[in-house]
C-alpha cells in the first residue's frame, strides 16, 4: 500500500546504546558524529529537537525534572526502561516535524478510504523512572469512574502529581482489560503554537497526512468504533481546543473514554471533575506508626532513599517529617523537591528553611529545579483579575468564607464569587463542602507562593489591614451574639478562624493599633472564657493595656474603652483562679466608669469585682460590690441584668448562712428568668433554689428542681457537673452514700470537661466524703488530698476550708499529717526536689508553669526555714517526704 507523502521513515539509533545512532541526528547534529557526542550532550541535542524543557521532558518520561537534570549534568545514567522510551523519542524526532496542519478537506463527498497507520501502537504509556508511591484511595475511585464515565478531568494545581497519577489509572486500566482497547497518551504540553491540538493527536495515532483530509476528520475516522482510553495530558494551556474535541471524539466513537488532566475545568456537558487532593499527611496527635504508613512521609522517604543509598524511615525523627510533610501541604513534588536535601542537611534543618530550599537553583546546572517556575507557569494563565484575588486571599491562615474573601478582597458579592469561583475551577482553592457554607484554603506551599506575589506587587499593607478590620468586626459582634440563640453558630464561626483572630491583633500591635486592640479584647472575653483560652486572653488583654498606660487618658470614650478592657481581663482572671488580679483589674475598671454616667459598665465591673471578692472569702465587700450592681441594674430596668445581680445578692445570702432570705430572692430571680426563657440561665436559678432547700433540709422539694435543670443542660459539661454535684450533695445528706458517689464521681468527669477548677474541687470533696463512709480510706484520702493540691493552686479559702474539714472528718485527715504546716502540693513539690529534679522538670510532671513552682519553694522555705534547695532535699529525706531516702546529699 503506498503512503502518504512525506518525509521517509529512517531508523533511528537508540540511547542504550550510542553506537547504533546513525543518520537521523545528521538532521539537526551539524558539528560532530553522534558516535563523539557523551550520552548528556545528545540527551540536551534531542530536548531541544523536540523544543522540550526539562519539565517537560521529565513528564514525557514519566520521571522527575530532577532526573533529567542529572542526566543532562552527566551525574547518573538512566535505566534500561528509561533508555528505551528515550529511543522511542528519537525515533519519533528522526521523522522531522510534522505539518502544523493538514491540508482543508476538498470540496464534495468525504474520500472512502480512511487514514493509513504508520505503525501499529506509538503512543505507549511514558515508562516509570521512580516508584509510584500510595495514592491506592485516589486510584480506587478513579477505577470506578472509569467503569461509568467517558469524561473525566483530573484537576489540581502544579506539581500535586496530576499526570503521574493519571498514568497510573491508566495503566492499571489497561491491566484489568478496560474497555478490551489500548491506552493513548497525547502529552500537550510538549506542543509549540500555532501546531493544534488535534495534529499531534493523529501523530499518536501513527496516522500520516493524506491530501484533501483534515487532522481531524483523519482521528475522528480512526477513533470511530475504537474501543480504549485517550489520556491527554496538559489540557490547561489548551481548554477551548481540548474541549470541542473531547466532544466530538466522545460522539463518534461511544466506546471511547477520555481522562484529561488540567489545572483549569474544560467545562464540557457530561465532564466528570475529579480534583487531586494532597498526599495524605499523619495528624499532629499521630504515633510514630502512623506517621511511618501516611502517603506523604512514604513519598519523603521513597525519594530521599534514591537521593542517599540505604537511608530508611528509621533515619528520621517521626514527628519531625510529618511536620515537613504537613508544612509542604502534601504537595508531591514539594516532597521530591525538598527530599533531595537528605543527606546534605538534617529533616530538622530541612524543616525550618524549607521555604529557602524550594527556591534553591543551583548554579551551573540547566534548567530549573524551583517550585515557584512551576507554580509560575499555572499563575500565568490566570486573568489579571483571578491573579489579584489570589494574591489578596493568601493574608488568610485559616479557611475562609465567601463573605470573608469579599471583605478582603473589597469587591461587590457578585464580584467575588465570580473571582473565587475562577481559583477554584483552576485548581487554586481547595473547598471544604459544609452543610451550611463551604469554605475556601490553599495549601500551604502554594499560599506561600501567593504571598511572595503579593509582597511584590505591593499590595500587602492595604491587605492585611483589611483582614485586620473585618476580623475585628467579627470580633465585635460575637460579643452579643455569643450570650444569644445564635451562640452556637458564633462559636463554631471564631473557631474556625483562631489563627486569623491572632493575625489580626498581632497586626493592631505592630501597627499601634491600641485602640482597636481594646476594643477587640473587650469584645472577645466570652469567646476566650467559653473556649477555654482563658491565658491567650489574658496574655492579649494585658500586653494592649500595658500600652495604653504608657499613654495619657484624655476623653471619656478612652477611659470608657480601658475599662471595659479591664473588665473583660477581669472576668478572665476570675475564671482563671487568679481572684487577686481579678481584684486590682476590676477595681481599676470601677474607676475607669466612676467619672463617667452611671450605666452598665460601671454595673458589669462591680459584679467582677463582687465574684472576685466572693471566692476570696471577703463577704462583706462581695455583698456591697453585688448590691452596687443591682441598683444600678435595677435603675437601667434590665431585666435580663437584674436577674443575675439578684442571683448574685442570693448567692451572698447563702454564704452567710440566710437560707429565707436567700431562697425569696431566688424565687424572685427564676420567675424573671422563666419569662425571658433563656434555658441556661433557668438552669443555674434552680440549682441555686435546690442548694438552699438541701441546706434546709427540704429534701423532696429539692429534687423537682433539679431533674428540671438536668433536662435543660443537657450537652453542656460544666452545667451538667454542677447539676450532678448538686445530686450528690441531696443523697449525700440523705446519707445514701453509694448513690451520692456515682454522682460525685460523675460530676468531677463533667466539671473536668467544662474546665472551671472551683467546680471540680466541689465534686471531689463530696466524693471523698462519700468514699470515706463507705469505707473506702485510701481512695477517700487521695480524693481530698487532690482536692486540697488544687484548692491551695488556685488560692480559695472557701474551698480550703471545705477541705480541711472533710479531711479532719476522715481517717486521712488524722493519720496523714504533713511536716512544717506543708499543703499536699507543697510536699509534693518537696518530694520531686529531693529526688533531684529542677524546677522546670517539677513543672512539668505536676503540671504548673515554672514561676508556680518557684513561689511555691519560696513558701517552703519560709514555712520551715529552710536555707535553699541541699537544706530542702535534707529536709524532705528526715522527714520521710522524699521517694528515695537513701538518696546521696548534694
Amino acid at each position: 500500500m503506498c503512503r502518504a507523502s512525506g518525509p521517509p521513515a529512517e531508523s533511528g539509533g537508540s540511547f542504550a546504546d550510542p553506537k547504533t545512532a546513525g543518520k537521523p541526528y545528521a538532521t539537526y547534529v551539524n558539528s560532530e558524529p553522534p558516535e563523539a557526542l557523551s550520552f548528556a550532550e545528545r540527551l540536551r541535542l534531542l530536548r531541544a529537537r523536540l523544543a522540550l524543557s526539562q519539565e517537560q521532558l521529565a513528564r514525557r518520561l514519566s520521571v522527575s525534572f530532577a532526573t533529567v537534570n542529572r542526566w543532562e549534568a552527566g551525574r547518573s545514567q538512566p535505566s534500561a526502561r528509561a533508555a528505551a522510551a528515550i529511543a522511542e523519542l528519537e525515533a519519533s524526532a528522526s521523522r522531522g516535524p510534522e505539518p502544523a496542519q493538514g491540508p482543508e478537506p476538498a470540496q464534495g463527498p468525504e474520500p472512502a478510504q480512511g487514514p493509513e497507520p504508520a505503525e501499529e501502537q506509538t503512543a505507549r504509556l511514558p515508562v516509570a523512572q521512580s516508584s509510584f508511591v500510595g495514592r491506592e484511595r485516589e486510584l480506587g475511585e478513579l477505577a470506578g469512574l472509569l467503569s461509568r464515565s467517558r469524561l473525566i478531568n483530573l484537576t489540581g494545581p502544579g506539581g500535586i502529581g496530576k499526570t503521574r497519577l493519571a498514568i497510573e489509572a491508566a495503566r492499571r486500566w489497561a491491566a484489568r482489560g478496560g474497555h478490551g482497547g489500548d491506552v493513548v497518551f497525547v502529552p500537550l504540553d510538549a506542543i509549540q503554537p500555532p501546531r493544534p491540538v488535534v495534529s499531534v493527536l493523529a501523530s499518536r495515532l501513527g496516522l500520516r497526512e493524506r491530501p484533501g483530509v483534515s487532522w481531524r476528520e483523519s482521528a475522528l475516522a480512526a477513533l470511530r468504533g475504537r474501543s480504549g482510553l485517550l489520556l491527554l495530558d496538559g489540557a490547561e494551556h489548551y481548554r477551548e481546543e481540548v474541549a470541542g474535541l473531547a466532544g466530538e471524539f466522545l460522539a463518534s466513537a461511544p466506546d471511547l473514554c477520555i481522562m484529561v488532566t488540567s489545572r483549569v475545568v474544560l467545562g464540557v456537558p457530561g465532564e466528570v471533575c475529579w480534583a487531586i487532593p494532597p498526599l495524605d499527611c499523619p495528624s499532629v496527635a499521630a504515633g510514630a506508626r502512623e506517621i511511618a504508613v501516611s502517603d506523604a512521609v512514604r513519598l519523603f522517604i521513597a525519594r530521599a532513599s534514591d537521593r542517599l543509598r540505604g537511608f530508611s524511615v528509621a533515619d528520621v525523627p517521626p514527628h519531625a517529617v510529618g511536620e515537613l510533610c504537613r508544612r509542604l501541604g502534601g504537595l508531591p513534588l514539594a516532597i521530591e523537591l525538598i527530599a533531595g536535601w537528605v543527606g546534605t542537611l538534617s529533616v530538622r534543618e530541612i524543616l525550618q528553611q524549607r521555604v529557602t530550599l524550594l527556591e534553591y537553583d543551583p548554579p551551573g546546572v540547566p534548567g530549573s529545579r524551583k517550585l515557584a517556575d512551576v507554580l509560575r507557569a499555572s499563575y500565568d494563565l490566570l486573568r489579571p483579575g483571578q491573579q489579584r484575588t489570589l494574591r489578596l486571599l493568601s493574608v488568610f491562615n485559616t479557611p475562609f468564607s465567601l463573605a470573608d474573601a469579599q471583605a478582603v478582597t473589597g469587591v461587590s458579592e457578585q464580584e467575588a464569587l465570580g473571582a473565587v469561583r475562577g481559583l477554584v475551577d483552576a485548581s487554586w482553592l481547595v473547598v471544604t463542602r459544609g452543610l451550611e457554607q463551604n469554605r475556601f484554603s490553599m495549601v500551604e506551599v502554594i499560599r506561600e507562593f501567593a504571598t511572595a506575589r503579593l509582597q511584590e506587587a505591593g499590595e500587602a499593607p492595604q491587605a492585611r489591614r483589611r483582614h485586620a478590620m473585618h476580623f475585628a468586626d467579627v470580633a465585635t459582634q460575637s460579643s452579643s451574639s455569643l450570650a444569644g440563640p445564635d451562640a452556637r453558630r458564633w462559636a463554631v464561626r471564631l473557631a474556625s478562624a483562631v489563627d486569623d483572630q491572632r493575625a489580626m491583633l498581632q497586626w493592631a500591635l505592630e501597627n499601634g493599633e491600641i485602640d482597636l486592640g481594646l476594643e477587640v479584647g473587650a469584645a472577645l472575653w466570652r469567646w476566650w472564657l467559653i473556649s477555654g483560652r482563658l491565658s491567650a486572653g489574658r496574655a492579649w488583654l494585658d500586653k494592649f493595656l500595658t500600652a495604653a498606660g504608657e499613654r495619657p487618658v484624655r476623653t471619656a470614650e478612652e477611659s470608657q474603652r480601658i475599662g471595659r478592657a479591664l473588665c473583660a481581663a477581669a472576668v478572665l482572671a476570675v475564671e482563671n483562679d487568679a481572684y487577686a488580679e481579678a481584684v486590682r483589674l476590676a477595681g481599676q475598671a470601677m474607676r475607669s466608669f466612676e467619672p463617667l454616667e452611671p450605666g452598665e459598665d460601671l454595673a458589669f465591673a462591680a459584679t467582677v469585682l463582687g465574684s472576685a471578692q466572693r471566692y476570696l472569702g471577703e463577704l462583706a465587700e462581695a455583698r456591697r460590690s453585688f448590691q452596687t450592681a443591682l441598683d444600678l441594674r435595677a435603675e437601667a430596668g434590665d431585666r435580663a441584668k437584674l436577674a443575675m445581680a439578684v442571683n448574685n445578692m442570693a448567692l451572698i445570702e447563702i454564704d452567710d448562712g440566710n437560707l429565707g432570705r436567700a431562697r425569696e430572692l431566688l424565687e424572685q430571680n427564676l420567675i424573671i428568668k422563666r419569662q425571658l426563657g433563656e434555658p441556661r440561665a433557668i438552669a443555674i436559678g434552680l440549682v441555686n433554689l435546690a442548694d438552699v432547700l438541701i441546706r434546709d433540709a427540704r429534701w423532696q422539694a429539692a429534687k423537682a428542681p433539679l431533674a428540671e435543670a438536668a433536662e435543660l443542660v443537657i450537652g453542656q459539661p460544666q452545667m451538667m457537673g454542677l447539676v450532678l454535684c448538686s445530686q450528690g450533695n441531696l443523697e449525700a445528706k440523705q446519707r445514701n452514700w453509694k448513690q451520692a458517689a456515682e454522682l460525685y464521681a460523675d460530676a468531677v468527669a463533667a466539671s473536668e470537661i467544662g474546665g472551671h477548677t472551683h467546680d471540680v474541687i466541689e465534686a471531689m470533696i463530696g466524693l471523698g466524703r462519700a468514699c470515706h463512709e463507705l469505707g473506702q480510706a485510701d481512695e477517700a484520702t487521695r480524693h481530698l488530698r487532690t482536692a486540697e493540691a488544687m484548692a491551695h493552686e488556685i488560692a480559695n479559702p472557701q474551698l480550703l476550708a471545705q477541705v480541711t474539714a472533710a479531711l479532719a472528718e476522715t481517717a486521712g485527715g488524722a493519720a496523714d499529717p504533713l511536716p512544717g504546716n506543708l499543703t499536699a502540693r507543697q510536699a509534693e513539690v518537696l518530694r520531686l526536689l529531693a529526688d533531684g529534679l529542677s524546677n522546670k522538670e517539677i513543672a512539668a510532671r505536676l503540671y504548673l508553669s515554672p514561676g508556680t513552682v518557684d513561689r511555691h519553694l519560696v513558701t517552703i522555705y519560709r514555712k520551715v526555714g529552710l536555707g535553699g534547695r541541699v537544706d530542702a532535699a535534707r529536709y524532705a529525706v528526715e522527714h520521710g517526704l522524699a521517694r528515695n531516702p537513701n538518696r546521696e546529699m548534694l
